[in-house]
């Protein structure tokens, strides 16, 4: 089984505060980076944390607030000093090619990488990214602005069929391809099972990513069972009014939303600056869903 871990950047809401930057995440598979929005700073957690930047193949935005996104450029530009020469390719909403074409006309900037940026703008669950390895879908949250989350799926790694089985059922050819493809081989007599008759069917992992927003119950069939979920935790329970008003949610409204879905970890973040110690909204989390990690910069999670 290959590596998949998720790595906090940053952790913290609109402003860097009691060391704690703002949101920015690594998804590693294997030996690809994928980092996940870009606030401020986000290039200086990758130093600390020994992130290599010009192993990141994509980068994903989910809104235009600055604190998931004014780092990008940092980071854009520092592949490029120190010299990059595989392809990068940014996602995110509408208007993020404007921003970026900008920035880069106004600094005379010109990347010595092939480098594309597509726009999303989906209202339901849709393939965005694709490669060997991993399948990414974006979704619409709810928040103040057009925001997407992201929910990204392992794919299966190809199956070898047992050797025992081709004289055991006197495979053919075409039934032999069948099973390894993960289906299931139907005679008149039996039916042959791929799971019986193949190596390598592990249960595919899935991260999902929900960005600010509000917990609305729509999400869950898209959350729903996987392995670990990131859904903001900008505010304690008491403050559940200011948070509809501002787009965000509670620890216990995302806890809640965690256990309707099923989902094996929920991970906090998106703490809002008036919190200097954030234990209080993990244990507000954990007394309504007993599986919750503290989001924070540096923590490391395995799926």
């Amino acid at each position: 089984m290959k590596d998949f871990e998720l790595t906090i950047l940053g952790s913290n809401s609109a402003l860097p505060a009691y060391g704690r930057f703002p949101t920015s995440q690594i998804l590693r598979y294997d030996n690809e980076l994928m980092l996940i929005d870009c606030g401020e700073g986000t290039q200086m957690r990758m130093s600390h944390y020994k992130i290599k930047r010009n192993k990141i193949s994509v980068i994903f935005i989910s809104h235009h607030h600055g604190d998931h996104l004014y780092g990008l450029p940092g980071v854009i530009t520092s592949m490029n000093h120190s010299g990059r020469v595989l392809p990068l390719k940014v996602i995110g909403p509408k208007g993020i090619k404007k921003y970026l074409d900008v920035v880069f006309e106004i600094g005379e900037i010109h990347l010595n990488f092939d480098f594309s940026v597509i726009e999303i703008d989906n209202d339901a669950l849709s393939i965005i990214y694709e490669n060997d390895n991993i399948i990414v879908k974006s979704f619409p949250v709810y928040h103040r602005i057009p925001t997407y989350g992201y929910k990204f799926y392992e794919k299966q790694r190809p199956l070898n069929i047992r050797k025992e089985c081709i004289s055991q059922y006197n495979l053919s050819i075409e039934e032999i391809k069948l099973l390894k493809s993960g289906s299931n081989v139907e005679r008149e007599e039996v039916t042959i099972k791929f799971e019986d008759c193949t190596i390598g069917h592990n249960s595919l992992r899935t991260y999902a990513y929900c960005a600010d927003s509000i917990v609305n119950d729509s999400l869950i069939p898209i959350v729903e069972g996987s392995d670990l979920l990131y859904f903001e935790t900008t505010y304690m329970h008491d403050l559940q009014v200011q948070a509809r008003e501002r787009g965000h949610a509670t620890s216990v409204e995302a806890a809640t939303l965690a256990k309707k879905a099923k989902v094996k970890k929920l991970i906090t973040g998106h703490y809002s600056s008036r919190y200097k110690d954030v234990q209080p909204l993990v244990d507000e989390a954990k007394a309504v869903f007993d599986n919750v990690i503290m989001g924070y910069d540096g923590v490391v999670v395995s799926l």
